[in-house]
């Protein structure tokens, strides 16, 4: 059964080991990312802070921190991953309205409005300022009426101010675009700390005006509650945490960042879009939920993983059924590097894979596609590949100055890449050596059990 409520997710965590309650006070000011950070390298538990100083609200951290706690959150097996989230995004459920919700028992509106109140993490030394990482932002489109559920960085300005990175490739900027030239504001909703498959569905890279929330109904099997806002004409998940509503300011931008982002370096500040806030309503005892992103592997990366592998598989298999299963690894911060194993019917089908797999929705900026016995969740095997079945005058494309991901600091511009493909496979109808293969190593018990069962300490 799906988790109904971000809490009932912190207490599965607790009881099966893998939250651990930090007792002794706690700095928003870098000790808060510093615990996240220790837990992230080491694979290690969900955080929950439970006295940060100065503020009367606790905090929770590294809930994504581990691939296991997004599979945890989906309730996925590890061997069906990609099957059911992609079943579940195929069968999207819309939302249910309800009267009332726990994210409305306290409301503070207007001139009562003061996000100083919230314990928002300052997470790194260079960082702008305090910012929300968590938030699912959802909005309308102006014109169509369409929705959008993303997570978006947002930087506090001050009691009721948030400085918002999205561009215009993004479905939120491309709304805050439309809103503009109508010379409207654009309303938001914020909702922070959400059951964990809604962040899920949020990464999802859907058509634009698709509702995400309808996709984490399909992936939870049964619809996500909301209700309506108390300033804006939106409905959020009824039993988010915290929720702040407002206004993004027509044409008004204002300095936001920098922050360390997903690529494992500051992602520079700039002049960015502004929500002037119009109400903050949370449950009477509210857990705020922090998110650090940087050096790979962090919660953010995690976040991406499964959705971003799911979308490509998605598109390549209905064009390419020999594409056997997609990676998007650590090494390329879950967003840069895709990883395709396939078997190839003819020769010089791997080009077309890659060609279509650097034109997706994702724009990687390298694509590496090897044969179906390469294990693609393992960088060595990839590479091995590469070393042993790729002659570069051969099989690499480039591709310069196209469309590419955000946040690259190599890149010459903005969201422009240059873009590599490599075609790791065997030569297409080409005498090529078999791999050597050692008869029985399935039938050799599990020898690090049996080290520990005697006694020895294994590995490095």
């Amino acid at each position: 059964m799906p988790f109904d409520d971000p809490r009932e997710f912190l207490a599965c965590l607790e009881e099966e080991g893998d939250l651990v309650r930090v007792t002794s006070p706690v700095d928003v000011r870098y000790e808060i990312a510093a615990y996240i950070r220790k837990t992230s390298d080491e694979q290690g538990p969900a955080l929950l802070f439970e006295r940060v100083e100065g503020f009367d609200i606790p905090a929770v951290g590294g809930l994504f921190a581990a691939r296991r706690r997004v599979l945890r959150a989906l309730e996925y097996a590890p061997g069906e991953a990609f099957d059911r989230f992609h079943e579940g995004i195929h069968s999207p459920i819309d939302p249910v309205l309800t009267d009332r919700g726990p994210c409305q028992e306290v409301v503070y509106e207007g001139d009562e409005v003061d996000l100083t109140r919230l314990p928002i993490p300052t997470y790194c030394e260079q960082d702008g300022g305090a910012f929300i990482t968590h938030g699912v932002q959802i909005s309308k489109d102006t014109e169509t009426g369409g929705k959008n559920a993303g997570i978006y960085r947002m930087q506090r300005k001050g009691r009721n101010r948030l400085g918002v990175l999205s561009n215009i490739h993004q479905h939120l900027g491309l709304q805050i675009n439309k809103a503009e030239r109508r010379g409207e504001a654009l309303e938001v909703a914020i909702a922070q700390g959400v059951d964990p498959v809604i962040m899920l569905a949020t990464q999802v890279k859907a058509a634009y005006g698709v509702d995400e929330l309808t996709l984490a109904g399909g992936l939870r099997g049964k619809p996500v509650e909301v209700v309506r806002c108390r300033t804006v004409d939106l409905e959020v998940p009824a039993t988010s945490e915290i929720v702040i509503e407002g206004r993004f300011l027509p044409h008004v931008r204002e300095e936001e960042g920098p922050l360390g982002e997903f690529s494992g370096y500051y992602g520079p500040g700039g002049q960015r879009p502004v929500v002037e806030v119009s109400a903050v309503t949370h449950r009477r005892s509210p857990i705020f939920h922090a998110g650090l992103t940087g050096v790979p592997m962090t919660e953010n990366h995690f976040l991406k993983q499964i959705p971003n592998e799911v979308t490509v598989l998605r598109d390549l298999s209905a064009k390419f059924p020999e594409v056997k299963a997609v990676h998007f690894p650590a090494s390329g911060c879950s967003e840069y590097h895709c990883y395709i194993s396939m078997t190839p019917r003819y020769k010089g089908q791997p080009r077309n894979v890659i060609l279509a797999a650097l034109g997706s929705a994702k724009r990687p900026k390298l694509v590496v596609v090897v044969d179906e016995d390469i294990d693609i969740f393992d960088d060595v095997k990839v590479l091995w590949a590469v070393s042993t079945r790729m002659q570069a005058d051969r099989d690499v494309i480039i591709v310069p100055a196209a469309g590419g991901g955000p946040l690259d600091p190599s890149a010459p511009e903005p969201n422009l890449s240059a873009m590599m493909g490599i075609d790791a496979t065997r030569p297409f109808g080409q005498e090529f050596p078999d791999v050597p293969e050692v008869p029985g190593v399935e039938n050799v018990p599990d020898l690090l059990t049996l080290a520990r069962q005697r006694g020895i300490t294994a590995g490095p």
